[in-house]
This record gives structure tokens, sequence and C-alpha cells, in this order.
């Protein structure tokens, strides 16, 4: 992850200043169970390297896991767990602390559905703050050539409350 600071700091992922700068809040997205004593937690490694590396005021790991869910990169797309399914297992315990800017930190965004219903439970207990969310990783589909390796880019996430699904540009 360490390698991957100079590449922030490029031209190229100017457009991701707003999402990684030291007014920011820096989230980790829980893994898909509760964590274990001494496990190992991707996003929350990588959030205390970026707020080491200046791109984040502070790591807050306030959105805790209740029961755990389908693992999304193990699971077929129709069979990975819907925004509902994520927002039921999740929860922010209130805090003292009221961010005015949090980005959510994930290792791997695969459809996204995650980091909406993160966003989803932290939009209740952090009503006015801005949300947005930082992959390390994002995956890309049915994407032949990939041509580009580090590639940083700003999107969004739709979400359809009728199915539950999310789609994710890019």
């Amino acid at each position: 992850m360490e390698s991957a600071l100079p590449h922030l700091r490029s031209p190229a992922a100017a457009a991701l200043i707003p999402f990684l700068n030291p007014g920011v809040m820096l989230v980790p997205v829980p893994r898909s169970a509760p964590l274990a004593d001494g496990a190992l937690w991707p996003a929350k490694v990588i959030a205390d390297i970026l707020a080491a590396g200046g791109f984040g005021g502070a790591v807050l790991p306030c959105i805790e896991r209740s029961s755990a869910v389908r693992k999304s990169s193990s699971s077929p797309a129709k069979e990975r767990p819907s925004v509902a399914e994520h927002y039921e297992s999740l929860a922010v315990p209130p805090r003292l602390i009221r961010p005015a800017q949090i980005t959510l930190v994930d290792d791997v965004l695969t459809q996204g559905r995650t980091v909406f219903a993160c966003a989803m439970r932290l939009a209740e207990a952090f009503p006015d703050a801005q949300i947005r969310c930082f992959a390390m990783v994002r995956t890309q589909g049915f994407v032949e050539n990939i041509e580009q390796i580090i590639e940083p880019c700003t999107g969004v996430v739709h979400f359809y409350e009728n199915s539950g699904k999310t789609f994710r540009e890019p």
C-alpha cells in the first residue's frame, strides 16, 4: 500500500483530492463478518496508511458489522448480498465527534453494495456530513484488455431500491 502513495500525489490523481485530504475523516469499511480479535482488517490498514501519508485527518473505525453476510469477492454477481442485507448487518454507534467530511475506505470495490449500505448508515449518524468512498482497487467487470493498472478515477454508485442492487460508474 505504501508504494501507492506516490501515485496519489501525481497530477493524474488530482480528482481524488476531495476524497483524500487532511480535512477528511477516513472510515474503514467493515469486513463481511464481525471482526475477530487480532484479525486482519484490510480497509483499516489502508485507512491508517492514508492518514499517516497526509491523505486523511484521522481514522474513525465507527461502522460495526453485527452479523456476517456472504463475501462479495467469492460470490457470483447475482448471489452477492443486497444493499438491504448489508444495511441490516451494520451499525454506527453514537459518537461525540461530528465530522464534516467522511471518506469510506475499502480495499476492493466490486458493485458498490457494501459501501452504499455503509454510506446509508453514516448518513443517519452524521446527517450533515459529506460522504464519499475511496477504494484501493476497483473491479472492471468484463473488460478484456486492461490498459492501465494505475488509473485513479471518480465515479458514482447508483442504488436501485426496487431490486436492492447497485450499478457503479465506472
